[in-house]
């Protein structure tokens, strides 16, 4: 998803212009350097590998499935090796930067609820576009949750469809393939980009530390309040959607939003997602913690881990389920809703303003 720039914005007083100038914008200073290093050196580029060898494993697993004739083990398989793959995402979709945002990586890989009507008419036809925007949410994980999951009503159902002259498992092909080749693609592209990100200290609108910022809030507040839980719950809408939950025909939309919070706090406090040791030197908590001149739990660092904590308690106490936990509780899904908000006005208004960086990007949801 593209991001839309303002053309007015203030900070400290200070309006600054998104025209064609890149101004540089003045404010409090911190090591972007360092910063830049470790988001790099431990998230960007670790979770992009894990992604990928993930996304490796699903592709070896679907292959030897197609080759060997589809059967309830090698179903039950393809299924973990999914699950494992969209658990790896969630440590991805944040970084919608350079290559990722050039080729709408999130857009191909992640769009839900998925448009069956779309998968089917492609399957049928079997004469379709992935490049078509129209068939971003014909691809992707969802589709791959919809085709392991949700095309029969039992898995002796789904296995006959998988096996009817092989459309199903031809489709699952193209869409795997397509992920691992923009997969390819954005991996690769970092290598040749690293410098340039790692070098962009600047404060200025599009500068590294600004977009990767931006980028962030704008993933918790749309891709993870919103999608996981806003829209579904019925936030934006006169009644919820609860079919238009994470993962809808595998029930894993718990799981995929446990990876996800997981991810945000890793990269705000500075942890490493997959040893779990706090690193060295630069991160938004430790850099709040310098600037914000209050102490202890008034610190802006500690209110913000405070809150996602809080919104991790309140993820935790939902069912496995989110569709059934709209279904049977939906007040208890608000609730949780609501936690996850309070993080929202903590980054987007009290971080961004103690940090001197702009938003990037139109809220169009009133909030």
């Amino acid at each position: 998803m593209k991001k839309f720039l303002l053309s007015i914005i203030m900070v400290f007083g200070i309006i600054s212009s998104c025209n064609d100038t890149d101004e540089v914008i003045v404010g409090p200073t911190f090591d972007r350097s360092i910063l830049l290093n470790n988001w790099f050196n431990n998230h960007i580029n670790p979770s992009l590998n894990n992604f990928s060898n993930e996304l490796s494993q699903l592709k070896s697993d679907f292959t030897s499935a197609k080759n060997n004739g589809i059967d309830i083990v090698s179903l039950e398989k393809l299924r973990n090796s999914y699950k494992s793959t969209y658990k790896a995402w969630q440590y991805v979709e944040m970084f919608n930067i350079g290559k990722a945002e050039e080729i709408y990586y999130t857009a191909t890989v992640n769009i839900y609820p998925v448009n069956t009507t779309r998968v089917e008419s492609n399957i049928s036809s079997g004469d379709y576009n992935l490049n078509n925007p129209n068939n971003y949410p014909a691809q992707g994980l969802p589709t791959i949750d919809y085709i392991l999951f949700g095309i029969g009503s039992t898995d002796t159902e789904i296995l006959e469809k998988l096996k009817d002259e092989g459309k199903y498992m031809n489709y699952l092909s193209s869409i795997i393939e397509e992920m691992s080749s923009n997969t390819s693609k954005v991996v690769t592209d970092w290598e040749t980009y690293k410098a340039e990100f790692l070098s962009s200290t600047d404060n200025t609108a599009t500068s590294a530390v600004n977009m990767m910022v931006n980028d962030f809030i704008f993933y918790y507040e749309k891709g993870f309040r919103a999608n996981k839980f806003g829209i579904p719950a019925g936030v934006f809408s006169s009644a919820p959607i609860p079919e238009n939950v994470e993962a809808y025909y595998s029930g894993y939309s718990k799981d995929l939003s446990i990876e996800a919070m997981g991810a945000i706090k890793d990269l705000f406090i500075g942890r490493h997602p997959f040893n779990g040791t706090v690193y060295s030197g630069s991160s938004l908590k430790s850099i709040l913690l310098d600037l914000d001149s209050n102490e202890g739990q008034n610190n802006l660092a500690n209110k913000i881990e405070s809150k996602i904590d809080v919104a991790i308690n309140k993820i935790n106490s939902l069912e496995e389920n989110y569709y059934n936990q709209i279904q049977n509780d939906n007040n208890k899904f608000l609730q949780t809703y609501d936690a996850i908000q309070e993080v929202v006005v903590l980054l987007k208004v009290d971080m961004l303003q103690l940090l001197s960086i702009n938003v990037d990007y139109v809220d169009a949801d009133g909030d």
